[in-house]
């Protein structure tokens, strides 16, 4: 892939693999294996690439986390991918600088690896709060849980409101934002069984 320009500071991640999968008849999305991978695995390796800081993990105890991932769910838990991501945040180690940054995508979504090197390289070249994917069909719309944010900035946010069962766009639509375009068949999450299908076609079953 060669030298992939960043930004200034570690990048961390928090992986959301806490959802209760229902469209998918209740099964562990991180658990689905896609092209002979978990797609927890999948994820959390396509991210090694960008991640030079902690990978956390935001799964019950019965999602295995990868080597070297903390593991950890919202207390209590079933409160929404927002309170996932503050609890995500909690589990990263101390700042090491001034500014660091923290990469946050759900574990349905399989391309990550073509999506995070985007996000990480627009920061490197202007500054702002974060970069964004904006990608999807019918029409492109901001994909919050395929994002880089500064991590003072999203801790601050998030502890000034209730993160419960609050949505994600509505808490996070304040920062000032980078939008990096994308196809929408790479932002494509994996959903429900038309999405699952489209994803086995794709990498194999």
């Amino acid at each position: 892939m060669g030298v992939i320009p960043r930004p200034d500071g570690a990048v961390h991640a928090v992986v959301l693999a806490g959802g209760t999968g229902e469209r998918l008849g209740g099964v562990s999305k991180a658990d689905i294996v896609l092209g002979g991978r978990r797609l927890l695995d999948r994820v959390a390796g396509a991210l090694r690439d960008v991640v030079d800081g902690a990978l956390v993990v935001v799964a019950p105890d019965s999602v295995e986390a990868p080597d070297g991932c903390p593991r950890i769910l919202e207390d209590p838990p079933g409160g929404g991918p927002l309170a996932g991501i503050a609890a995500g945040l909690d589990a990263l180690p101390p700042p090491a600088g001034p500014c660091e940054w923290v990469l946050v995508c759900g574990v349905d979504t399989p391309a990550i690896g073509e999506l995070a090197p985007r996000l990480v390289r627009a920061l490197a070249e202007r500054p702002g709060e974060g970069a964004v994917i904006v990608g999807g069909e019918p029409e492109p719309y901001r994909q919050y849980l395929q994002g880089l944010y500064r991590r003072d900035r999203l801790v601050g946010l998030l502890g000034s409101v209730r993160v419960r069962g609050r949505g994600v766009a509505r808490t996070l639509r304040v920062l000032d934002l980078i939008e990096v375009s994308a196809p929408a068949g790479e932002c494509r999450d994996l959903d429900g069984p038309a999405d699952l299908a489209w994803w086995a076609g794709r990498l194999g079953g």
